[in-house]
């Protein structure tokens, strides 16, 4: 577990390669303290290449080959880390990420695998996975019986990730009937039904088993209407026009998707570095095996490395994953700060035919860009087909076309859509805090609307923008003392939140404490990036509550 220790990229506390002088004219120790700067700053092409660098320099450095390994193969660079892998794993005490690696490059064509094994047992799960590889060389080898006979071992809580492997190997050396069992077991006991849906259905298909396939199919996006898994909905609509089945998995294909079961495990279990290399390493293997790249991209977005998860997003480049992973891509640039190009790359996007959750992502880039037509035009098409589908509604849909249409000026609509996703779900702190908050502000039900900001506070008393709405309340209704009570501690939740710093000055003000009062509207214009609201709180600041306009909304 080295490498959970001491990650090349993303660490920068590790000690320095034993004999490497710090001088820094040293050109190995300069491109070494580089590549850990690079590390640090999340750049990992640049770490990447700066570690090879200094292994250019001190080539028999042991630490120095680990480091560029491990940086070349988060980065993706896989040919850049073919060397480091022979010089950190093919040797009796060698790495066994490294040494796992180059079974798979072997798999994949591209290298030679290890010519020793290591003196030092795996742990488990990498025994595993080394085994996994090693069925597959057999069967790569023309040797799928020698594979199939081979003892199989199942650690706890792994049976269903062998009983997937073991499936495809007993269908690689022809043995039907068992792979139909092993199959069987992986469907029940793993918990990765889309996925082990494809390759169970896959086999029915093979088999001429065709109704079985779509109903297994079928039963599959019965249970997943909202979030269908796009791989599934492509091999049913295959099978019902008649086309071909997939054909057998090739060594490298199999052996990907044999690692890709305990990988995925990984991203739940594990530091989430530990788990973006193997996803790394199963990429490596077989590249265009998009399922595995669609979570390494999410993975590697977990760990802040949006560069490197947007160019695996926009890796994948034919159906199914395709359109989801553009969709993720414009959005991990929006979360970024990148609004520019994330709404540019969402409308190039927008069509028609688009499924139901690329659909609703785009829609959440134009309401959070102020592209409220936009954003209303997608929830309405998503509403309308569940309607006439029969298909149950999802408050959240007409909960956000409420906010649009309330951006939009339609204060009427969004009124109406909110009480509608209020009534599909009575007790979600945000709709009743939204509603409740609007009805204050606005004048027109302020004791019903701080009854259901009282709700949402009993449900989320954590929320620091909620008990802002309560405080408000408490103000509004011309309950001073409690509106600061209740304000001073949503500043305290959230205390970079300039509206609720406006409404504690306020109540400060009407409580009669003048100099708090101040020092809150100036904390809130120096949190605040709208002209508007900098030009209500310097009036504030110049003429007290009296001469300024009295609310914020």
């Amino acid at each position: 577990m080295r490498v959970a220790l001491c990650l090349p990229v993303l660490a920068v506390s590790c000690a320095l390669p034993q004999g490497l002088v710090q001088d820094e004219e040293t050109s190995a120790y300069g491109a070494f303290l580089a590549a850990r700067y690079a590390g640090s700053s999340r750049e990992t092409a640049e770490s990447s290449r700066f570690y090879a660098e200094a292994l250019s320099h001190e080539p028999g450095s042991p630490l120095l080959s680990e480091r560029a390994f491990y940086s070349a193969l988060l980065a993706g660079q896989f040919e850049r880390a073919d060397g480091p892998a022979r010089a950190a794993g093919d040797h009796p005490d060698g790495l066994q990420l490294a040494h796992i690696y180059l079974k798979g490059g072997e798999l994949a064509g591209r290298i030679r695998g290890p010519s020793v094994e290591l003196d030092d047992p795996f742990g488990p799960f990498g025994a595993m996975v080394s085994s996994m590889l090693d069925d597959w060389r057999l069967v790569r080898a023309g040797r799928a019986s020698e594979a199939a006979d081979r003892p199989v071992t199942a650690s706890a809580g792994l049976t269903g990730h062998i009983m997937l492997h073991r499936g495809m190997i007993l269908e690689a050396a022809g043995r039907m009937e068992a792979a139909d069992e092993a199959y069987r077991a992986a469907y029940s006991g793993l918990d990765m039904e889309g996925y082990t849906t494809i390759v169970r259905g896959g086999f029915f298909e093979r088999q001429g088993r065709r109704d079985d396939a779509r109903r297994l199919y079928q039963t599959h996006l019965s249970r997943s209407v909202g979030e269908r898994d796009p791989e599934v909905a492509q091999a049913l609509a295959r099978l019902d026009a008649g086309g071909r089945p997939p054909a057998r998995f090739t060594p490298a294909q199999g052996a990907a998707r044999s690692m890709f079961a305990p990988a995925a495990m990984l991203n739940a279990s594990a530091p989430a570095e530990y788990a973006a290399l193997y996803l790394r390493i199963v990429q490596s293997i077989d590249p265009e095996f998009d399922r595995n790249t669609m979570l390494l991209a999410t993975v590697l977005d977990r760990l802040g490395l949006e560069d490197d998860a947007v160019a695996a997003f926009d890796s994948v480049d034919s159906p199914p994953f395709l359109e989801q992973a553009r969709v993720d891509a414009a959005w991990t640039l929006f979360r970024r700060g990148d609004q520019t190009d994330a709404l540019a790359r969402a409308r190039a996007l927008a069509s028609g035919q688009m499924a139901e959750q690329p659909r609703l992502l785009l829609a959440d880039i134009y309401r959070l860009t102020g592209h409220c037509d936009d954003a209303v035009a997608l929830y309405d098409a998503v509403l309308e087909e569940r309607a006439a589908e029969g298909r149950e509604m999802d408050w959240r849909h007409i909960f956000y076309r409420g906010v649009c249409l309330q951006i939009a000026g339609d204060w009427a609509g969004a009124e109406a859509g909110f009480l509608q996703a209020l009534a599909l779900e009575p007790d979600e702190a945000r709709v009743l805090n939204h509603l409740g908050y609007n009805w204050i502000v606005l004048g027109e039900r302020v004791n019903e609307g701080f009854a259901l900001v009282e709700r949402a506070a009993e449900l989320a008393p954590e929320n620091g923008a909620i008990l802002d709405s309560l405080g408000w309340g408490h103000f509004k209704l011309g309950r001073y003392d409690e509106a600061v009570q209740w304000l001073e501690r949503a500043v305290e939740l959230s205390p970079a939140n300039a509206t609720i710093h406006w409404h504690l000055g306020d109540a400060y003000a009407r409580s009669g404490r003048t100099l708090e009062a101040g020092f809150q509207w100036q904390r809130a214009l120096d949190l605040t990036a709208d002209p508007r609201e900098e030009a209500l709180l310097e009036l504030r600041l110049a003429q007290g509550l009296d001469g300024a306009p009295e609310d914020v909304e």
